[in-house]
């Protein structure tokens, strides 16, 4: 009898352009995920100039079962990413229990008295550019990541 095999976790992943170093090192890790289908990953470099970006970005947020945010100084900076696709994503998660936020540190920041900071975050323990070795940082995140989408995929 053949395992039915179950569909890939979608993941919404946010950032703010000044990082798009550092998210692009992190979608090298999620890579392995989404040449399985374990995953079906969707970032905003995938709107095509000309857009209207809310309409193209929020059936993605509202769909997504894993939101990741790449939280840095740039990303509340961000008048978008901090706002309207923050607000929408965290509203998300708190009315659908399906749908897991979880913010990602790269960088130190003051997090007091936002809503992000009542939220554990990911490195545990410190920030990814705080890490000697960032690989070992990224590592550490996918690793909490796959525990979470393992748990995504049996429960829902």
């Amino acid at each position: 009898m053949m395992r039915e095999q179950k569909p890939p976790v979608t993941v919404y992943l946010s950032y703010a352009q000044k990082d798009e170093a550092l998210k692009q090192e992190f979608e090298d890790y999620l890579s392995i995920m989404q040449q399985t289908q374990v995953i079906a990953s969707w970032a905003e470099c995938q709107v095509k100039p000309g857009t209207d970006w809310s309409q193209i970005i929020d059936p993605h947020i509202l769909t997504a079962d894993l939101i990741l945010l790449l939280v840095s100084p740039s990303f509340l900076a961000s008048g978008y990413c901090s706002g309207a696709e923050f607000h929408e994503a965290f509203e998300r998660s708190k009315t659908r229990r399906e749908t897991v936020l979880i913010p990602i540190l790269l960088h130190h920041i003051n997090l007091a008295g936002h809503p992000l900071g009542a939220i554990a975050w990911l490195p545990r323990g410190k920030p990814v550019s705080s890490w000697s070795d960032r690989h070992k940082a990224w590592l550490n995140v996918d690793q909490e990541i796959r525990q979470v989408i393992t748990h995504i995929r049996q429960t829902f």
